[in-house]
């Protein structure tokens, strides 16, 4: 049975963050979650038919039980009291992750992986499943710079890169959250041998860098920047002898590839469509930065007007527009929607409340403990880099699976 859980992982993990299908009305988020609904259906099914055939109830006890439990609630609550508890159910009809399904469907991920995994077919899990997927995504997004799909998108993706997950912060914080799994093997006493030690792994390193640079996100290079500083000083910590060398290769390669490949904050110049429903960091409007302050602005008085669970899951949409600063008039995205916060955090706060905020921010600090308990500093450094991206934006589908299945990892590979 262990077998058949490490084949259904893998697929989640390869294939989540690569699905897209052009045929949808929401061609990138909403086929990832129901490429996640399906297996997590199938993972929950052969857990029970496991507990079956066994005769018992197959269930490990974490630290994470309890906080997680308490955020399902919360968010349950904060539904069955939502402005609009369909859309909190099923998530917004352009993002579909947040809704109180997708919570289920991940907590149950979660649950589902420490008990049922062991750490071989974790290892196995990242090294041919996780690490070749997000290669896949990364040679994709460096042909997207060289315009293998420019004439598809209304985006300018030459200049901004995506790849199959849909928004170059997405992709980003995607990244970011994996890279420090390639540093793996380098120091012996801070971390379980993933990878081996090989200039192969150097590349993929460098490879999955270069395609954030491509992203251009700035959300994303601070979330490396912590990675970086979290992981190396993890390792300086263990054994300072033995992690100098390697420290030294890899972030010199870095520096190197970012004054090579230039400013990654420069937009190149080029002829805006006449009709565009790219964001105005693309095309030339309102800087980003500006707008997020704005959107912050309004979420902060929708948490004031809701304080206690929200306006439910996933209905910034349809609250922001009561609380909407006068200023959002004079951006150049006035007349856009905005149904997230593009931040993380005050996005909770606006649709669960502060109760909702309280219980996801326990989740996180005990997720935190646990991965360092563990001893994994690529884990560790990972999800931290998680939290750095979601301040200044949101969870999609192959980050929430990385936010939830991190811990799990993390706690599986102690064993």
């Amino acid at each position: 049975m262990q077998r058949l859980f490490y084949y259904l992982f893998a697929i989640l993990f390869f294939l989540t963050p690569l699905i897209l299908w052009p045929f949808t009305s929401e061609v990138f988020e909403f086929n990832k979650m129901i490429v996640t609904y399906t297996l997590t259906t199938l993972i929950v099914a052969a857990w029970a038919i496991r507990m079956i055939l066994e005769k018992k109830i197959i269930f490990r006890r974490t630290i994470l039980d309890i906080p997680l439990t308490g955020y399902l609630v919360t968010s349950l609550a904060s539904t069955i009291f939502s402005v609009d508890p369909r859309t909190s159910w099923l998530g917004y009809y352009s993002r579909f992750n947040g809704g109180m399904l997708s919570l289920m469907s991940y907590s149950l991920l979660y649950w589902a992986f420490v008990s049922n995994m062991d750490r071989k077919n974790t290892l196995k899990l990242i090294v041919y499943s996780l690490l070749p997927g997000t290669f896949l995504v990364s040679v994709y997004g460096v042909f997207q710079h060289f315009g293998i799909d420019k004439n598809i998108w209304v985006q300018d993706v030459q200049n901004r890169v995506f790849s199959t997950l849909g928004q170059p912060n997405w992709l980003a914080a995607f990244l970011v959250a994996l890279i420090p799994l390639t540093w793996t093997g380098l120091v012996k006493k801070s971390y379980s041998y993933v990878l081996p030690a090989s200039p192969a792994k150097l590349c993929l390193s460098a490879l999955f860098f270069i395609t954030l640079l491509f992203t251009k996100s700035r959300s994303g290079l601070l979330g490396f920047i912590a990675a970086d500083i979290i992981f190396w000083g993890f390792a300086f910590w263990q054994d300072k002898k033995e992690v100098l060398k390697p420290f030294l290769i890899h972030n010199l390669l870095f520096v190197f590839l970012f004054l090579a490949i230039g400013n990654p904050f420069q937009s190149s110049s080029f002829q805006a469509p006449e009709v565009s429903t790219a964001p105005a960091l693309e095309t030339g409007g309102t800087e980003s930065g500006e707008i997020r302050k704005i959107v912050w602005k309004g979420a902060i008085e929708i948490w004031k007007h809701y304080p206690l669970l929200g306006t439910g899951p996933e209905t910034f949409a349809y609250a922001y527009y009561q609380f909407r600063p006068v200023e959002h008039n004079l951006v150049s995205e006035w007349d856009f929607i905005y149904n997230k916060a593009h931040n993380e955090y005050l996005n909770l706060a606006a649709n669960t409340g502060s109760v909702g905020l309280l219980s996801y921010l326990i989740l996180i600090f005990f997720s935190v403990v646990q991965i360092s308990k563990s001893k994994q500093p690529a884990l560790l450094s990972g999800y931290a880099s998680l939290l750095v991206t979601n301040f200044f934006g949101f969870s999609v589908v192959p980050t929430q699976l990385l936010l939830f299945l991190f811990p799990a990892i993390a706690l599986t590979l102690n064993d």
